[in-house]
């Protein structure tokens, strides 16, 4: 009788990793104390590079009013360029690679941008975020730092800022194709950013929520569903600001994937590390996180919600970029 060969190690794709957190104090674009009880959380990214396949790794300013943004974003997007030398998912040609590489490669990074709607105001904001964009971001969020869910009951529609926001991307993108992330956002104006990108207001921007909990932190089923349908995906995030314990983040991930079809094909996790203040018991680092998957779930289900939906967006983004340049 054969053995069966041994199934490919199982790797994450992370909608939301805060990677660039772990040097505040030590490199001049993150001030520690603008981030208090980071220098606890270093534990959760313990292993992360070597289990994590490819990450959206989140670069924006420091939250409150900052005196000069762009100058720290260009620090941090300089940083990320030196640590991810030749491992940044941009375009086609990065994907080739990507597919290329042998299962045990280090972590690709895809660039996100955060806050967005704080700093895109500026007369030159439309020429600085697309050199950013010719720098490599992909993944853009209307809000910043996301370490909990949004309050539903401060709910709102999008704020001229937000709008303006959105129009800027589109002009600055000049048609490729960008993740735009949701996490953040009251209910209200996530779903109307949903209908803007429904309508065709919105370019090739694509709808992601990286940072979720229960209902994608959405306002209705039909908007989980909305955000299906243009291409995106949802991120849980196994933190206890948005779930209590494994348990409730494992039915919230049974109960998504019931909504949005048997393969999970929507369904993802973002883990929020570094940025999260208390993960879950069990899931505060990427190898738990994917040991609790794997003996809850079938092989096909652990491996869809660990990276296979998320690949296929970044698949479909980047192949999109190389047909459009």
């Amino acid at each position: 009788m054969t053995t069966p060969a041994p199934s490919p190690s199982l790797r994450l794709i992370d909608l939301a990793v805060e990677w660039p957190l772990q040097y505040a104090g030590e490199a001049t674009a993150i001030d520690a104390a603008d981030y208090p009880g980071v220098s606890r959380r270093l534990g959760q990214v313990d292993g992360y590079l070597s289990t994590a396949l490819a990450a959206i790794v989140w670069i924006g300013p420091a939250p409150g009013d900052r005196p000069d943004p762009w100058g720290e974003i260009s620090r941090l997007m300089a940083g990320v360029e030196a640590e991810f030398s030749g491992r940044i998912l941009a375009d086609g040609a990065d994907l080739d690679r990507f597919a290329a590489e042998s299962d045990d490669t280090m972590t690709w990074a895809v660039v996100g941008l955060r806050g967005t709607a704080s700093f895109l105001n500026s007369d030159d904001a439309r020429d600085r975020l697309a050199a950013l964009i010719d720098r490599g971001v992909r993944a853009v969020r209307l809000a910043g730092f996301v370490d909990r869910p949004a309050d539903p009951t401060r709910d709102r529609g999008l704020s001229d800022l937000e709008r303006s926001a959105i129009d800027t991307l589109v002009t600055a993108s000049s048609g490729r194709p960008l993740l735009l992330d949701l996490a953040g956002l009251p209910p209200t104006a996530a779903g109307e950013a949903i209908g803007r990108l429904e309508a065709g207001e919105g370019g090739k921007l694509v709808p992601i929520v990286s940072l979720a909990g229960a209902m994608g932190g959405l306002r209705s089923e039909e908007d989980v569903s909305r955000v299906r349908a243009l291409g995106g995906v949802v991120g849980l995030c196994p933190a206890r600001a948005f779930f209590p314990d494994a348990g409730a983040f494992g039915n919230a991930l049974d109960e998504a994937a019931g909504l949005l079809g048997i393969d999970f094909d929507a369904v993802a996790i973002g883990t929020g590390f570094l940025g999260i203040d208390e993960p879950i018991d069990g899931l505060g680092d990427a190898p738990g996180l994917l040991d609790w998957l794997s003996s809850r779930s079938e092989p096909g289900g652990a491996r869809a919600l660990a990276g296979g939906n998320v690949l296929e967006k970044f698949k479909r983004m980047l192949i999109s970029a190389r047909e459009t340049v």
